[in-house]
């Protein structure tokens, strides 16, 4: 039986090269909708947070990939001379993202993400006006699943990192038994998340 020191120290080198770290920010978000009129309603942005815990591991270089797990708020705010909307979902949603952190200083990483995530939705009420109803209720007002593309950039000083990104949606999340423009201008519409979020964390590891 012979002992390969050249594997030890690569694996060994692997494992110090892993992290995971615990992430917590703000979001403003929104919706973007389709519809089949030129006429589409004006959304405000809505303020929300997102908390909770990423993994990385190298691939090659500085390139890792990076699977991480939050619970993340999002919605949207409408109002006009009669009528007011707000929009509150909330989401665990699960990002898995490709890494680049090279060093730019002794103590000092760049991070550069980008990839899909999928996101359920574990709760969430719309308010029209005066009423206000569970949108996963029986009627099912959004669609519980959802998915897109994410994107962000940051720094890793030490174990602390701060940074900023934007998550993409692509799919409808607009129910068959819910169309928010038709409620609002009249119109059949598709309906897509959007968020711009900043951040901070810690990693330990």
């Amino acid at each position: 039986m012979s002992f390969d020191c050249r594997r030890c120290f690569f694996e060994l080198k692997a494992q110090e090269e892993m992290y995971w770290g615990l992430r917590g920010g703000l979001n403003l978000s929104n919706i973007h909708e389709k519809t089949d009129v030129d006429v589409t309603a004006d959304w405000e942005n809505r303020a929300g947070f997102r908390l909770g815990m990423v993994i990385g591991a190298p691939l090659k270089g500085k390139l890792y990939i990076e699977p991480g797990i939050y619970f993340t708020t999002l919605g949207m705010k409408y109002k006009d001379d009669k009528d007011e909307m707000k929009l509150n979902i909330n989401y665990l949603q699960i990002p898995i993202l490709l890494t680049f952190r090279p060093h730019i200083g002794e103590n000092t990483r760049l991070h550069l993400s980008a990839g899909p995530y999928v996101a359920c939705g574990v709760g969430g009420k719309m308010k029209f006006n005066k009423v206000k109803v569970d949108i996963f209720g029986d009627d099912e007002l959004v669609k519980r699943f959802d998915g897109g593309i994410s994107f962000s950039g940051g720094f890793s000083i030490k174990r602390f990192y701060i940074g900023m990104g934007y998550d993409l949606g692509l799919v409808n999340i607009e129910s068959k038994s819910s169309d928010s423009a038709a409620v609002v201008v009249g119109a059949s519409s598709e309906t897509y998340n959007r968020n711009f979020w900043v951040g901070i964390g810690i990693n330990l590891q």
